[in-house]
């Protein structure tokens, strides 16, 4: 009676802990592609955020067009390191902004003395179009890590 109490609980606790186990895995896509949901901005054609790492420097680069309709266009693209727990943090001195008359725009930046650890590019663009009305999307980077 004993060993049958031990294997339905061992059993138990195995088709308990597998309900919670979720395993995924994501290629690196399109930034504007969320599973099967490709998605469409109002004003904006296409946007990237690209991080590369080359030793201990990163090497940013965000790029944003939109329609001929918009007239002013501008960036904030962001280094982030991960903490962990879904947090990641700013890394300090590795804020840019930008901000250009017309319909696309384009940011390339270094930051250098990088430590070991998990890095994205946080872009955020904000487009203006000649109505006043504006738009803002954010995007991320594929994460690089520094060993």
């Amino acid at each position: 009676m004993q060993i049958k109490r031990i294997v339905a609980l061992v059993l138990s606790a195995i088709i308990i802990s597998s309900t919670f186990t979720v395993q995924s895995y994501a290629e690196d896509l399109s930034p504007f592609v969320e599973g099967d949901i490709v998605l469409e901005y109002e004003n904006v054609l296409d946007a990237s955020s690209t991080l590369s790492i080359l030793g201990q420097t990163a090497y940013c680069d965000s790029t944003c067009s939109s329609y001929s309709n918009v007239i002013q266009i501008s960036a904030s693209i962001t280094l982030q390191k991960f903490w962990g727990l879904w947090v990641w943090n700013d890394v300090n001195g590795a804020q840019w902004t930008k901000s250009e008359s017309g319909s696309c725009i384009g940011v390339s930046k270094t930051k250098s003395g990088l430590s070991n650890g998990t890095y994205r590019l946080k872009s955020v663009f904000t487009v203006t179009t000649s109505d006043g009305q504006t738009e803002t999307i954010t995007i991320f980077s594929p994460e690089k890590t520094i060993r």
